[in-house]
């Protein structure tokens, strides 16, 4: 039986998969399609992408470990080159937090300074899925709209649960 933390680490290793997925395709569009506002949470494809990957950050660095980060600013343009190295600086972040976690982690809590409150790990854990998916599922929605499949996502195909 697959333990939590395997299972939390086989997700996560899915999510960041996926997420170069959509790297690709948002940098496989004309530039103008990749940055037009379209009226999203985030303003552009690019944006929405880049938040997503603040968002790891977010949790990650300064939630976690209260030490501050730079967003990504609205509108930035970044090379496919560049996108795919923030890529993989934030998945590799995530990788080492993860390959430290122990079980007894999962409930421990920590004091997050912006939102001056307390949450577990496993709730850091959770909620940042849950921003994950409600943003790829933005991007979904976005490229269905110029007529273009979005990356597949159905862990039960990929997955070794």
């Amino acid at each position: 039986m697959t333990s939590e933390i395997q299972l939390i680490r086989d997700l996560y290793r899915y999510h960041f998969r996926k997420l170069r997925s959509y790297c690709q395709t948002i940098w496989s569009l004309p530039v103008k399609e990749r940055y037009r506002d379209r009226g999203a949470t985030f303003p552009s494809l690019v944006d929405m992408y880049l938040h997503i990957l603040d968002d790891y950050r977010f949790w990650f660095i300064q939630a976690y470990t209260g030490k501050p980060f730079q967003d990504f600013p609205l509108g930035i343009r970044l090379s496919r080159a560049q996108a795919e190295r923030a890529t993989s600086e934030v998945d590799r972040l995530v990788s080492n937090f993860l390959k430290e976690l122990r079980p007894r982690d999962l409930d421990r809590k920590f004091f997050i300074q912006v939102d001056r409150r307390s949450i577990t790990v496993r709730s850091m854990l959770l909620q940042m899925i849950e921003g994950d998916l409600q943003h790829k599922g933005e991007l979904n929605a976005l490229l269905w709209q110029m007529d273009i499949e979005p990356p597949a996502i159905d862990l039960s195909r990929t997955a070794r649960f």
